[in-house]
């Protein structure tokens, strides 16, 4: 079974060209004729994670899927501190833990983002099923909205 079938494919999202994109939506990508690109395989479970990640638990409960996503968005207003940054290492990994191609979490850490006093990193080293090659997602995380 090839990586495309086993990780699935979907519309490939240009997050790259945002360095201020905090979950508020993403652009389409697409190539020179202007035709939208697909991402599939480990790259589309990683763009896969970073969206659950990103989506609130329950907005998606209208469409049948209640509980998709994370309680991320339950921590913005909170102090940059431990128990904040313990609060979003344990919504990060009770959302990853829903994803089914997900075989194992590695690790999870969260740090305090350097020159942002709001802002934290989410580390994020997951073993995706059928494989024994760990894949990381980094990304930063926001505890106030700009």
């Amino acid at each position: 079974m090839s990586d495309a079938e086993l990780y699935g494919s979907d519309i490939r999202l240009n997050l790259e060209t945002s360095t201020d994109y905090v979950g508020m939506g993403a652009d389409l990508s697409v190539n020179r004729k202007g035709d939208i690109q697909t991402i599939s395989g480990r790259e589309n479970l990683g763009q896969a994670l970073l969206q659950r990640l990103l989506t609130r638990r329950g907005e998606l409960a209208s469409l049948g899927h209640p509980w998709y996503g994370s309680r991320l968005h339950e921590l913005i207003g909170r102090p940059n501190n431990q128990e904040t940054r313990d609060l979003v290492r344990l919504y990060a990994k009770e959302c990853v833990k829903q994803e089914p191609r997900v075989r194992e979490i590695v690790e999870i850490t969260v740090s305090p983002q350097g020159g942002n006093p709001n802002g934290v990193v989410l580390d994020i080293t997951v073993v995706p099923i059928k494989s024994n090659i760990p894949m990381n997602l980094i990304f930063p995380f926001y505890l106030e909205m700009s």
